[in-house]
């Protein structure tokens, strides 16, 4: 059987209902452009009292793939790397949080970009559900964001999330057409994954600290990746009380701490990749203020000071 063109593995724990959301918004039934034996879906669910369960993800589509397994300690890598393992395909996606759902070209227009480049780096905008960013809103709980949902009918128009949500200023401090900290969904080559040594399993503090900065940065300081974006995509989180994007007094202090086991890891401060992004896909009417945003953000930078 022909191996797919990409894998995506997507990291579940406690989070049953946004799990199930993301892989409808993956699944190829939502998906525009591609086919199901375009792409796999590779869900890697840590072991908990709420779990989605082979069967519920398994009804999504046919190019699936469920595994569930035993934590081992608070960090995700662990799983990822599982999940890395069991990948067929030469491009790789990875959602390490199962509670971000994608608008319906993402797959499509990750595709189209390896198709440009065999070193293509596809990054996905990434976008909050609720008023405001999630970790700035104690109002923002689960069931606010289910009514917020079951109100746009998102499985028919994937396209209504960008009514009810924030862009993510948080990760993304000048847009996206500037240094970006991470990619909440992004899609690589294996060989540019294995170039780098892959995912660092020293990182291994709650919601695996860093790491997937560190992935995404390592990826981009090869010479010859190139960077998309997607400004007609995103992804979009949903409350599950994570780590960092609850509100919580203490984010901070553990920010710090994810800060400093990478300092420690690379003997040096985080610092954002240089890389200049080129834009793929359409830029329909919902996607014109986060490009405005970003695009203002290069013009400050070129003004006089």
């Amino acid at each position: 059987m022909k191996p797919p063109a990409v894998s995506i593995v997507v990291i579940v724990y406690r989070m049953p209902r946004q799990a199930r959301n993301t892989l409808v918004s993956l699944s190829a039934a939502h998906q525009i452009g591609v086919d199901s034996d375009d792409y796999e879906i590779i869900v890697v669910e840590n072991e908990s009292d709420r779990v989605l369960g082979e069967q519920a993800a398994l009804s999504v589509g046919d190019n699936v793939r469920y595994f569930r397994r035993d934590n081992e300690g608070s960090s995700p890598v662990p799983a990822l790397l599982f999940g890395i393992e069991q990948a067929r395909a030469e491009h790789l996606a990875l959602v390490i949080d199962g509670a971000r759902m994608v608008t319906p070209r993402v797959v499509h227009y990750a595709l189209k970009s390896q198709a440009i480049t065999q070193h293509a780096v596809l990054s996905v905008p990434g976008y909050h559900l609720g008023e405001l960013e999630q970790h700035h809103n104690p109002r923002h709980d689960e069931q606010r964001e289910a009514h917020l949902l079951d109100r746009i009918d998102w499985r028919t128009d994937g396209y209504r999330l960008f009514e009810v949500s924030v862009f993510f200023r948080g990760r993304h401090q000048q847009g996206y057409l500037l240094p970006m900290m991470e990619s909440n969904c992004v899609f690589f080559s294996r060989r540019d994954y294995e170039r780098i040594g892959g995912i660092d399993r020293r990182f291994d503090m709650p919601g695996g600290g860093m790491v997937n900065l560190d992935l995404y940065k390592r990826l981009l300081d090869l010479p010859e990746t190139q960077l998309f974006v997607t400004p007609g995509e995103g992804t979009f989180h949903q409350y599950h009380g994570g780590v960092t994007t609850r509100s919580d007094t203490s984010r901070e202090e553990l920010l710090a701490a994810f800060r400093e086991q990478y300092r420690l890891l690379r003997g040096e401060n985080y610092a954002m990749p240089e890389k200049q992004a080129r834009i793929i896909g359409a830029v329909p009417g919902w996607a014109i203020p986060t490009l405005t945003f970003s695009a203002a953000s290069i013009i400050k930078g070129l003004l006089p000071a």
